[in-house]
């Protein structure tokens, strides 16, 4: 029997191992808990170089923009970090000191908890596909989840999923280990992308028109 390496089985085969390459090698990056932000952006730049030209070698492209995004992420990292003990421990105060003040705090905490979880969703994929400032890179991400809300239902629906999924069934919960992030990363990629065309301007549209696959390929304001 001839072994094509051309089949539809030998390119999904194929492709699963580059996706698992990618996933390891974003695992590893997620060890040490503040560098989460600089793995996110290289895993969706990554991806979306990808969905831009498919013959791109994932694990190299990825630690490539692992270590050009290194230092851009990594304030923002610590922010997020920041924010979310703050509320956490906000929140387990609140459940140890319940008086009729505090019941005022908590659904204060709770949309402050819900505005950063949004923003987190969007920031390290917009500073993966953008060049833009600091502060509007913050800006951009806390406005698009809101102005495309329903795609930001689907991101969030996603995740559930996928939590829910890796909590209660042990062997997709290896599976997704070994390759579950990237293809999630993927999954996701294809919305944020209609997300980030939803909201930009004719001006980035014509911008994304010629494609770099070594830097961000737009500029949103």
């Amino acid at each position: 029997m001839r072994f094509n390496i051309d089949s539809p089985l030998w390119q999904f085969v194929t492709l699963c191992v580059r996706y698992f390459i990618l996933n390891v090698l974003f695992v590893i990056s997620i060890i040490p808990i503040i560098t989460i932000g600089s793995a996110r952006t290289a895993l969706y730049s990554t991806v979306f170089a990808y969905c831009d030209n498919e013959d791109i070698d994932l694990g190299r492209e990825y630690l490539r923009r692992f270590r050009r995004e290194f230092a851009t992420s990594i304030a923002a990292s610590a922010i997020f970090v920041a924010l979310g003990a703050a509320i956490a421990t906000s929140i387990v105060l609140w459940n140890a000191t319940r008086t009729n003040a505090t019941y005022v705090a908590f659904p204060v905490l709770i949309i402050a908890a819900a505005v950063l979880l949004m923003t987190f969703e969007y920031y390290f994929p917009l500073l993966a596909r953008y060049e833009t400032s600091f502060r509007n890179t913050w800006k951009n991400a806390m406005m698009i989840p809101w102005g495309a809300f329903a795609k930001t239902l689907m991101l969030l629906s996603i995740d559930v999923a996928a939590a829910a999924l890796f909590i209660f069934t042990n062997p997709l919960r290896i599976a997704f280990i070994l390759i579950g992030f990237s293809w999630l990363a993927y999954a996701k990629s294809l919305i944020f992308l209609r997300a980030f065309r939803q909201v930009s301007t004719p001006r980035d549209q014509d911008r994304h028109d010629s494609h770099d696959y070594s830097l961000p390929t737009a500029s949103l304001q």
